[in-house]
């Protein structure tokens, strides 16, 4: 059985188009890594807006300290 010219054509585009997949599998799941990784860095500015509203007696740098001691402690 003789193949035709569109067969070939696209037989030839196989790996690249296994190439260009495989980038844009590997992009979308850099983008969750990197998502994750700026949240897990800069996901506790919440946390210290809602201890400034729960304690308006506290200062801000206060609050602020407590939290970056706490983080650091739990880090370690």
């Amino acid at each position: 059985m003789k193949k035709t010219n569109r067969q070939l054509v696209v037989g030839s585009l196989q790996p690249f188009f296994f190439c260009v997949g495989m980038y844009l599998v590997v992009l979308i799941f850099s983008v969750f890594v990197c998502t994750s990784i700026y949240r897990a860095f800069n996901g506790n500015k919440s946390i210290v807006a809602m201890q400034k509203n729960n304690q308006p007696q506290q200062d801000l740098k206060q609050v602020t300290t407590a939290s970056t001691a706490a983080m650091v402690t739990a880090i370690k």
